[in-house]
């Protein structure tokens, strides 16, 4: 029920959710109804936090009460036949029952008699706030049972005011106080607050998106406190003459003293570059979509330049941010510019992704992320500024991991490029080309730790490469992988030209889930190639010992070969075949006594 009034609908999750994009989420369901609407809703604040793995489904448009005309003024009733309570508000008389029964019609009167009757110092806002507070404490007062049905009423009759006495009321006025009583709470060092025309682009709440409940809230808290009166108008100033001795006085202000500078500078420190720097930020995403006139078929010149200048302006900021080292707003600049736009518009898009996810930037990035403790606010900022360039950032990695030759460094960009690379399996099987057998062996390792089918095509794509360091590679990638296609695969290696590289084969059939009887017929046929001499001897019992794990009664059958010692050969060699054999039999038998494993 408390998330259905917050307007969620859908919850999903989806493959790849981590515990930081979980506890995104559920810090932003304990947010208020009132706090998420400050936010543009959940989805925004997921998007903004990056978690790109949960999609919400929230309230559609249907379930927003929109403004509509308001009806034609008529007098106000003061009587009649019908049983109606009358508030009476400033000497005029409302009746009490057109609030539930017509609120877009006592929302117009309201207006009419906060016109009427307003002070010289107050402007229409100010009288508005004044009535619906009056109002809020006569139900509480007089109607405490019908409360929420009367407030909820009340607040479609704001909702349903004119377009500019609406967003001044509730966005200037009822957000506005709100706002100020937060920043009194968290920011007891800020000496005023003052919301603006601007209100909604940089808190980032937009109009069409206020619901009758969130507005009756905050009518219910306006009520329970007082308006203080307005202060008189500032345009009421002195007028005063100029000084004779102003170029005096200017010449005197022109150079400062170091007192002075620093006292500036103090000031400059002081101020809130931060919110300046997200204000702007989100204007200009706000300007993005709006660019194109939507009267016009094409996009002409005109709208082409005037594109062009606000990802200018983006890319200059997104530019000082890095500088900054502020990756969590640089995030959300980098994900306005993937955006969708009109085709006359995105290679301009490219070219400012191109710009901001070149190799020095990502570099510097990736080396600030070294020098940030793990864990820390400052490394899943970066970490998740990284993620928003996910291609680039795992091309720029694998050339650092090819040229690096600190071992504590390769292992810090091999373990974000098993990350970052999950998703890049095509970028990566198209650099196993390389000529560099070292940059080949880490991109083998790397598809590796994916294991996907699609990283199994590239794999088989390198069986055959002919440096023996990638093709253990790929055989350790294999067993790590299992399943039945990279066990038909490994078998390949079994007729390997190098001896390790056997090896290898064999023990990773052994311990390989998905193993069974075509394996061991691969197996069979590799030890009938095997000849009585010292340098065969350890790939030999090695694949007996492999038969013991994967092997059914024809391997049993086969086996028998190495129990009988020929005197004419050598026991040394022949004793250790033959022990093996016997231990490989008996487990074998008992394996298939009991059920044991399933043989492919």
């Amino acid at each position: 029920q408390d998330l259905f009034t917050k307007g969620v609908r859908e919850l999903v999750f989806q493959n790849g959710l981590n515990r930081v994009e979980l506890l995104d989420l559920l810090q932003a369901l304990a947010l208020t109804s009132e706090e998420m609407a400050m936010k543009s809703g959940i989805s925004s604040i997921l998007w903004e936090r990056g978690a790109a793995h949960i999609k919400v489904t929230e309230a559609g448009l249907d379930e927003i009460i929109t403004a509509q005309a308001p009806p034609e003024k008529r007098p106000l009733v003061r009587g009649g036949e019908t049983a109606q309570e009358e508030q009476s508000i400033a000497g005029r008389s409302l009746l009490l029952g057109d609030l539930t029964t017509d609120p877009a019609g006592f929302g117009a009167r309201m207006l009419d008699l906060a016109g009427q009757s307003r002070l010289a110092t107050e402007t229409i806002e100010d009288r508005l706030l004044s009535l619906y507070q009056e109002t809020g404490r006569k139900i509480d007062r007089e109607n405490p049972e019908q409360r929420e049905v009367l407030f909820t009423a009340l607040a479609q009759s704001a909702l349903a005011l004119e377009t500019p006495h609406r967003e001044r009321f509730i966005g200037g006025r009822l957000y506005g106080d709100l706002d100020a009583e937060t920043a009194n709470e968290q920011k007891a060092e800020l000496e005023e607050h003052l919301p603006s025309e601007f209100h909604e682009i940089l808190t980032g709440r937009f109009s069409q998106a206020w619901t009758a409940p969130q507005v009756a809230t905050l009518l219910k808290k306006s009520s329970a406190k007082t308006t203080a009166p307005s202060p008189p108008p500032r345009r009421t100033l002195e007028i005063v003459p100029v000084p004779e001795d102003l170029s005096v006085l200017v010449a005197d202000l022109a150079e400062y003293t170091p007192d002075e500078l620093e006292a500036l500078k103090n000031l400059n420190q002081a101020g809130m570059e931060s919110d300046i720097l997200e204000a702007a930020l989100r204007t200009l995403i706000f300007l993005l979509p709006l660019v194109k006139n939507p009267l016009r078929p094409a996009p002409d010149e005109k709208e082409i330049n005037l594109f062009s200048g606000v990802v200018r302006q983006l890319e200059d900021l997104l530019s000082y941010l890095l500088r900054k080292k502020d990756y969590a707003l640089a995030s959300l600049g980098v994900r306005a510019l993937r955006v969708s736009v009109h085709p006359a518009f995105e290679p301009r898009l490219a070219e400012a992704v191109k710009k901001t996810a070149s190799k020095s930037s990502i570099t510097a990035s990736i080396t600030d992320l070294r020098t940030f403790a793990r864990e820390s606010p400052e490394y899943h900022s970066a970490y998740a500024y990284l993620t928003t360039l996910e291609r680039e950032a795992t091309e720029v990695l694998l050339e650092l991991l090819a040229e690096e030759t600190s071992r504590p460094a390769r292992e810090f960009f091999l373990e974000m490029l098993k990350d970052l690379g999950k998703n890049q399996i095509m970028l990566m099987g198209e650099r196993l080309t390389d000529e560099r057998w070292y940059f080949v062996r880490n991109i083998v390792s790397i598809l590796a730790e994916t294991k996907t089918d699609h990283a199994l095509q590239f794999l088989q794509k390198v069986a055959d490469h002919k440096n023996m360091r990638i093709r253990q590679e790929v055989v350790k990638g294999l067993s790590s992988i299992g399943g039945k296609k990279a066990a038909g695969l490994l078998t390949k290696f079994l007729k390997d030209q190098e001896t390790e590289v056997q090896l290898m084969a064999v023990r990773g059939l052994a311990e390989m889930e998905g193993a069974g009887r075509e394996e061991a017929k691969a197996l069979t046929a590799f030890l009938e190639e095997r000849k009585l001499n010292a340098k065969e001897q350890e790939a030999t019992v090695e694949a007996i010992k492999a038969l013991a794990k994967i092997g059914g009664p024809e391997a049993s059958e086969f086996l028998k070969r190495y129990i009988r010692v020929r005197w004419w050969r050598s026991r040394k060699l022949q004793a250790p075949r033959r022990v093996a054999a016997l231990r490989a039999i008996e487990e074998i038998g008992k394996r298939e006594g009991h059920g044991g494993r399933a043989l492919g």
